[in-house]
């Protein structure tokens, strides 16, 4: 498999000890030829056929968790701004020891669309430390991790499960639940920052800090309580 690293006015690459960047400028783009591999701190990208990355993409990875149905994924997720649109390729998510986080090497790879749906998708190897998945149909990507097994069914007193991501974040919250939601942000002083029935939250303007995401399904009036990190 070749693998490419690009450079030109447009585009950069930052490569630190918790996070790895990709950015295209306003005025770039990238073309990743098929079969070629674009390799972003341990995401590897090889569409089936070529692809452009458009201006104003970032793809970022950072040494963090984000909470899934079922638990928190492996400490290691890459951040899509601008999203990967109508993408058809073999993602590879690689990983370390200190990423598991308490997951297996059974891990799935776990991609969050553009409409803050999380779905899993099945390790099409058998090698430890790598999760390979082949998106044949076209996909859009906002967040890769990866994380145990099955993020539509997991429930919690007897009910549909609440995802939160990213978080950290330094910007949108999503929640990603079907049912009607009242949602109410606290600080570490217990003062009530702010509350929504919406799904997504701009929390951009909050200090950087610890908050508590309290969470109330409208339908059976249970509350789930929520660690959000601000970067």
């Amino acid at each position: 498999m070749n693998k490419i690293t690009i450079m030109f006015l447009f585009v950069f690459f930052f490569s630190f000890s918790s996070y790895g960047q990709v950015y295209v400028g306003e005025s770039g783009s990238i073309e990743v030829k098929g079969g070629a591999t674009l390799d972003v701190q341990g995401l590897e990208i090889t569409p089936i056929s070529d692809y452009n990355i458009a201006s104003g993409v970032t793809i970022i990875k950072s040494n963090t968790s984000i909470v899934l149905p079922n638990g928190d994924s492996m400490a290691r997720s890459y951040y899509i701004d601008q999203i990967l649109g109508d993408l058809s390729a073999t993602l590879v998510y690689n990983y370390e020891d200190a990423d598991m986080n308490g997951i297996t090497h059974n891990a799935k790879m776990v991609v969050v669309d553009d409409s803050g749906n999380s779905m899993e998708y099945a390790d099409e190897d058998e090698s430890d430390y790598q999760v390979t998945s082949e998106f044949t149909d076209p996909t859009n990507f906002t967040i890769v991790t990866a994380g145990d097994a099955t993020l539509s069914i997991e429930t919690v007193d007897g009910e549909m499960s609440i995802s939160v991501f990213p978080n950290p974040t330094s910007s949108i919250l999503n929640i990603n639940f079907d049912g009607e939601l009242k949602l109410s942000i606290f600080n570490m002083l217990g003062q009530q920052l702010l509350e929504t029935n919406d799904k997504q939250i701009d929390i951009s303007g909050f200090e950087h800090g610890t908050y508590i995401l309290i969470v109330q399904n409208l339908e059976s009036n249970n509350i789930t309580n929520f660690k959000i990190i601000k970067e």
